[in-house]
């Protein structure tokens, strides 16, 4: 019997991860954050623990792992390739195949590309930032991907990053020295200056996105908009215009952020949305492509991707739900995979769930180590029991088969509620979540009753779109619908989970709503539980009423 081969992806820095291929597919994905539980896993260290767990958990030996490959971030990774290799064959002296080091956003390419399923594509790419280049480091950058091979088609660079980013002399243009005014930034640096602006902290865009609802532009950008990759963006942009703003008005930037930060936000969110769909125009006229992927960071806003949409209806449309840095271990497993096969892996069927799953033993064992009630049902009674709970206001934390790639919550690590009521979300918000009051929550929905409710009809089945929810209904499913009448939705359709489906069908046939409020099963603090053990800390910590692990049910006592 020959023995099984497998490829292994790694992505270190922030939000490590960790993916392994066979001699087919790729077979496993986990951001490392899921397991050594500390949020966005920022190391430069190897997660030489949480590797041989994966090894454990797939029954994997080192003899079988043929290949290894790593991406980074700011640094050139061809030149640290050696150093990175030595790292990992002290960390696994059993190990003797081949290692290599891939560069950060071709790794964002390559996992976009295979999780796509499409045989060609043009995948761009854009986030903070990437690899070094000779004068800065990658901002914003196109490629081509086939099956078997991949080119860089056009790439912009920005000037090295002056600072840390959490320091003022990163987003407060009076610490600037004057030789730093023309420096260039990427688009996604940009939208974490303005994050820190608005007084978020790292790794909290996604409250920018939300807060840019509440407010309208405040100054015309027209003339920043780019024709191409080759435009001008630099560190005082926007800051220097918010600066003039705030002096009219006898305050400092930071005073005027405060009290303005919801306009601040609005004005970044539109021109992040022109600037995309300028640069996605003038691709697509250099490269015209059928098919186009998006990755890097940048493309969890789902506002940009959702005009993106709307302006290629002609184009098949790609949004890699792993868009963050963690996904680079997809891009970096199927390149350590071509360089066996000369080929790309083929997209996983089970994508995006290529997580860890834990049979109905496991999480018994769990809920029995601390002596909680629990009733173990099959699918059907659990359903039934489910909907019964749901309609009737409770909230329920849900555990069930593999976890999901990527940052969202897709049913089968989250909480779930009924969306036809504000105290869902006021409860969320304070004793579950624990997050303002001005973000929102998403739905999921049964895919062919999505353009019944929203006015977008296409399958949006990893949350990465937003659409704005018909007036008729926004009082039906208040829960999940933003100030300005849009909601991020998951469409579930009869070719995605059958459990999740016949759950908003059962639901759909309770209470006339083919929706439920679907948010990532965590609290303020912790990444999104993986384990049953994670599962029940967190339950434990917050107001959930109901858990769901595997078909084990429990619910909390008075």
């Amino acid at each position: 019997m020959p023995q099984k081969r497998c490829f292994l992806g790694l992505h270190i820095g922030h939000d490590r991860a960790i993916t392994v291929a066979d001699d087919t597919t790729i077979i496993f994905h986990t951001a490392v954050e899921r397991l050594d539980r500390k949020k966005h896993s920022d190391s430069f260290h190897l997660p030489v623990e949480e590797i041989k767990k994966v090894l454990l958990y797939l029954n994997v030996d080192l003899s079988e792992l043929k290949g290894v490959c790593i991406s980074y971030l700011a640094v050139d990774a061809s030149r640290v390739a050696e150093t990175l290799e030595a790292s990992f064959r002290d960390a696994f002296p059993e190990f003797d195949g081949k290692f290599s080091a891939l560069d950060h956003h071709l790794a964002h390419a390559l996992g976009a590309k295979v999780c796509s399923g499409f045989d060609e594509a043009m995948v761009i790419v854009a986030d903070g930032a990437g690899d070094q280049r000779l004068w800065g480091s990658q901002s914003e950058t196109i490629y081509h991907v086939s099956s078997d091979t991949f080119y860089l088609l056009d790439e912009r660079v920005q000037s090295p990053p002056l600072t840390y980013v959490n320091r003022p002399e990163f987003y407060d243009p009076s610490y600037f020295r004057p030789d730093d005014q023309e420096r260039q930034i990427s688009l996604g640096l940009k939208y974490e200056q303005i994050t820190y602006l608005c007084g978020f902290g790292p790794g909290q865009a996604g409250q920018t996105m939300a807060l840019a609802a509440f407010g309208k532009p405040l100054f015309d950008y027209r003339n920043m908009l780019p024709k191409d990759l080759s435009f001008s963006l630099r560190y005082t942009d926007f800051l220097r215009e918010f600066e003039a703003l705030a002096r009219a008005d006898g305050l400092s930037l930071i005073q005027f952020a405060k009290a303005r930060r919801s306009d601040i936000a609005a004005t970044y969110q539109a021109y992040l949305s022109d600037a995309l769909s300028a640069i996605v125009k003038d691709a697509l006229d250099r490269f015209p492509s059928k098919r186009v992927c998006f990755s890097g960071g940048l493309f969890l806003n789902c506002l940009s991707n959702r005009r993106l949409h709307d302006e290629h209806p002609d184009r098949e449309l790609f949004f890699f739900p792993a868009c963050n840095d963690e996904g680079q271990s997809i891009g970096t497993a199927a390149y350590a995979y071509w360089q066996e096969h000369s080929k790309l892996p083929r997209r996983p069927k089970e994508f995006p769930y290529l997580g860890r799953e834990f049979s109905d033993a496991e999480c018994e064992a769990a809920l029995n180590s601390l002596d909680l009630q629990y009733n173990r049902l099959s699918d059907d009674a659990l359903l039934d029991r489910l909907v019964g709970l749901l309609s009737a206001g409770n909230i329920v934390g849900l555990l069930r088969g593999r976890s999901e790639c990527g940052p969202r919550a897709l049913g089968h690590r989250s909480i779930l509620a009924d969306p036809r009521s504000m105290e869902s979300k006021r409860r969320l918000d304070e004793g579950i979540k624990r997050r303002a009051e001005f973000r929102p929550y998403a739905p999921m929905i049964l895919k062919e009753r999505y353009g019944e409710i929203t006015d977008f009809g296409e399958s949006a089945p990893h949350m990465l779109v937003t659409a704005s929810v018909k007036p008729s209904e926004r009082d039906r499913i208040p829960s999940v619908v933003h100030v300005d009448g849009s909601t991020r939705v998951q469409t579930v359709g009869s070719n995605d989970d059958p459990w999740l489906r016949d759950l908003l069908e059962r639901f759909n046939a309770r209470t006339g709503v083919p929706v439920l409020v679907n948010t990532s099963f965590n609290d303020e603090v912790q990444p999104m539980v993986d384990s049953p053990s994670d599962a029940i800390n967190v339950f434990r910590s917050t107001d959930l009423d109901v858990l769901v692990l595997g078909n084990c049910l429990h619910l909390r006592r008075g």
